[in-house]
């Protein structure tokens, strides 16, 4: 597929702000913009600008400078405390370009020149999409595992403050359950690294085959993983985790001209009300240990 027409597709997919107060400019570029995006919000100056960003936080904002009660800066400097990834497009009358750009560190991604020209506007509408792709990127980058594809410890908060919002909420309990490796060093020492990356990814795709949709697998160390189950009391998190157990125990790796095996300790812990983050997860990794300490390849469940 041609990439503009790739990214004009994606405009399809966009909420976009059009904020405008001369009525002629306005009525005009509405009808432009409801053919390209997906939903158009417009705005008579900055103040309901504001005030529809902040109900439904559209991709891309197209506002004026100079208009009553909120300008398009003040604006989109309000805005810039809350979004950072949002895109901003400025309609600036020529003369006005210096004062644009010494105001530039509000947060303006691009500008337009008046009068508008459709064409010119619409192509910078392209061009803020390929930056959003590109926001994405970085942010599924800081996010992810690279070896292994799964989310990061980063990831990790965010999911975990969502399932402890919801179980406080809903008196509804989730699990954790840390899985690590035995005798990971063993691998690395014998076949190489390159042989016990291929082991990690085979034992993380293992793991993620093995959950629910609502589910989470995240990468925690070097050998190490993490998994949120949803709605999950501590008895049915040991059942899960018994199979997880189980599924590692009977792969089959293959490497070079052999297949590598591997088995891995589990430990299973329950959140509570009034537990942070750390403790609830202190209480798995203890039940992991424990599960080394009594001969590997097993599944211990917190104590607490």
């Amino acid at each position: 597929m041609n990439k503009t027409m790739g990214d004009a597709d994606c405009l399809k997919n966009l909420t976009v702000l059009y904020v405008e107060d001369q009525e002629d400019a306005r009525v005009q570029f509405t009808r432009f913009l409801e053919r390209l995006v997906g939903q158009l919000l417009v705005a008579e100056n900055g103040a309901e600008g504001l005030n529809l960003f902040m109900a439904n936080h559209p991709q891309i904002i197209i506002t004026d400078i100079l208009m009553p009660v909120m300008d398009g800066l003040v604006m989109s400097q309000e805005i810039r405390k809350i979004d950072r990834s949002v895109q901003i497009i400025v309609l600036t009358a020529f003369e006005q370009i210096d004062y644009l750009k010494s105001a530039i560190n509000i947060g303006v991604n691009k500008y337009v020149t008046k009068p508008v020209n459709g064409v010119t506007l619409y192509k910078t509408m392209l061009e803020c999409v390929v930056d959003l792709r590109s926001l994405e990127q970085l942010k599924d980058a800081a996010r992810t595992d690279l070896l292994t594809g799964l989310a990061n410890r980063r990831e990790l908060e965010i999911r975990f403050s969502a399932e402890k919002g919801r179980a406080e909420r809903n008196g509804i309990p989730f699990s954790v359950i840390i899985a690590d490796i035995d005798f990971f060093k063993r691998v690395n020492d014998t076949y190489g690294h390159l042989a016990g990356d291929h082991v990690l990814k085979a034992v993380a795709d293992a793991l993620v085959g093995c959950i629910r949709t609502e589910d989470f697998c995240c990468r925690w160390g070097g050998e190490e993983f993490l998994l949120l189950l949803a709605s999950t009391n501590l008895e049915a998190a040991a059942i899960v985790a018994e199979k997880l157990r189980q599924i590692v125990f009977n792969l089959e790796i293959p490497w070079e001209w052999e297949s590598l095996r591997v088995t891995v300790s589990l430990g299973v812990s329950t959140y509570k009300p009034g537990m942070d983050r750390d403790e609830c997860i202190r209480l798995a990794d203890e039940a992991m240990f424990r599960a080394k300490a009594a001969g590997r390849n097993r599944v211990e469940l917190s104590e607490v």
